[in-house]
């Protein structure tokens, strides 16, 4: 009796090493390497920097450099109203230097010059020659364009960005996305979104009556008034494309 229960327990003990080594051996096999977890490690760290996937600054963009400010400019045109709303986060110093214009009545009475259907409206060249002389150093300002700032959310109809020429060339020219092809910006140096047209109060109507306008004066996108207007404000082109829509008066909100 006593030998049956000692093979038992021999039994036992044999089939619970058994399992012992093979539980170790599958553990060994299905460990990650250190390589892996040093991976994953660096996978999360990029993650947590990238910012939420929220539409505004997401992980296919850089994240932002300070914390979001939200300013509201409301424009009125000839075409309808509208209002951008800034957010300082996509851009500190493309927004404070939007605010600037805004403050020191650039806008007002400006031409949207350029209408390109489905792609931007332009606008940026101040009625008034002199004004003009005070922001863009193209036309003689004293002060340097901006350097560029990264992308920070993707281009969509209704998207506010600087107009420019190439690398830290922003100023006080702008454009408006359209869809579908303005939705391509922001592979150029100077196009970064600075906020964007707020759709709940019908500024994309206003948008698309310009457009329509536009298209129904058969004048094309008339990127080639650029250099007139600049010289000599409305005055110089108005007499040649009456009814160009323009910005009336913008301010805070």
């Amino acid at each position: 009796k006593m030998l049956y229960s000692g093979l038992f327990l021999l039994s036992i003990l044999a089939f619970s090493t058994s399992f012992q080594i093979r539980l170790s051996t599958f553990e060994l096999r299905n460990r990650p390497s250190q390589k892996s977890c040093l991976y994953n490690f660096l996978d999360d760290y990029k993650s947590s920097i990238d910012g939420p996937e929220d539409g505004s600054v997401d992980g296919e963009f850089p994240p932002s450099v300070c914390p979001s400010e939200i300013h509201r400019i409301r424009f009125s045109t000839t075409a309808g109203d509208f209002t951008i709303r800034l957010d300082r986060a996509l851009s500190p110093s493309g927004v404070a230097r939007f605010l600037e214009l805004v403050d020191d009545g650039f806008f007002n009475e400006q031409l949207l010059y350029r209408v390109d259907p489905g792609f931007v409206i332009q606008f940026g060249i101040a009625c008034d020659p002199q004004l003009q002389s005070r922001w863009d150093p193209k036309a003689g300002a004293p002060i340097a364009p901006l350097p560029d700032e990264p992308n920070r959310q993707k281009f969509r109809a209704g998207s506010v960005s600087f107009a420019g020429s190439g690398i830290d060339s922003r100023s006080c020219h702008f454009c408006i996305a359209l869809e579908p092809f303005g939705e391509d910006l922001g592979t150029s140096p100077h196009e970064t979104v600075l906020g964007n047209i707020e759709v709940e109060d019908g500024g994309i109507l206003a948008l698309e009556s310009i457009v329509r306008n536009r298209e129904d004066q058969g004048y094309g996108n008339l990127l080639d008034i650029q250099g007139s207007l600049t010289r000599g404000g409305n005055a110089a082109v108005i007499s040649q494309y009456p009814g160009v829509d323009r910005i009336v008066a913008c301010g805070r909100i």
